[in-house]
């Protein structure tokens, strides 16, 4: 017989409730910051962000490229 883990309802409700607490707290947190920040500084940071998200997936693959081609010399 398996053994399954037994689901606590009450500790499902409280990660629940912590979650929704968080998402509210960072929706303030960035209303306020967009509100308390220039234009130019908010899109800087923006930038930034969107930037290394690009670079990052060229590095994935690009490595991907490189363990395709080290995979395919083997075989």
């Amino acid at each position: 017989m398996k053994n399954y883990k037994r689901i606590d309802k009450e500790e499902i409700k409280k990660d629940k409730n912590r979650n929704f607490r968080e998402r509210i707290w960072f929706i303030k947190y960035w209303a306020n910051f967009i509100k308390t920040h220039s234009d130019e500084e908010w899109s800087r940071g923006q930038a930034i962000l969107i930037n290394s998200q690009l670079q990052s997936a060229r590095d994935f693959y690009k490595n991907r490229k490189v363990k395709i081609n080290i995979n395919s010399k083997i075989n």
